[in-house]
């Protein structure tokens, strides 16, 4: 189930973008972050719709899988990218945002080199640290401040902390 940031419910996420890209929304960026909870894997996917200097709407999924060990959450977002790219107009771009960072010093920049090409071989744009905003600042606040919805087997004591 997809929601706004606020909670409330969005039933068709492909009817959702193709209204707010009509509204005059030219950005579409897709995030994807996960946290690790015993034998499970939670993920939060954002879907961001910016029209730059007027603001923006967001929505997220949660779901909880095994739990993995790489960051190939990043799947994640290029298979809802490939979902929404028949209706996002070319005028408009979208953007895969990946929680990785490419200096040598942080584990994730292992990845990098698979990560970004998973994404561009798909035909998208690709955002890592410091500018995955939507994976690294949005999804993650999702996953710590909102924390689940009721009825998610990962935590449930999580509540609204914002």
């Amino acid at each position: 189930m997809w929601r706004t940031i606020r909670g409330e419910r969005i039933p068709n996420l492909a009817e959702f973008v193709a209204t707010t890209i009509r509204d005059g929304h030219r950005r579409v960026d897709i995030g994807t972050d996960s946290l690790q909870a015993g034998r499970h894997s939670q993920f939060v996917t954002v879907v961001a719709l910016l029209n730059p200097g007027k603001g923006g709407r967001a929505v997220y999924r949660r779901e909880a899988r095994p739990r993995i060990e790489s960051l190939r959450e990043v799947w994640l977002s290029v298979s809802l990218g490939l979902q929404l790219n028949d209706i996002i107009p070319a005028n408009t771009d979208l953007t895969i945002h990946v929680d990785a960072n490419p200096v040598p010093l942080h584990r994730s920049s292992r990845y990098v080199q698979e990560l970004t090409a998973m994404v561009v071989s798909q035909g998208f744009r690709i955002a890592l640290k410091p500018a995955s905003w939507a994976a690294t600042h949005a999804a993650d606040y999702v996953l710590h401040a909102v924390g689940p919805t009721s009825g998610d087997p990962l935590e449930p004591e999580r509540r609204v902390v914002a």
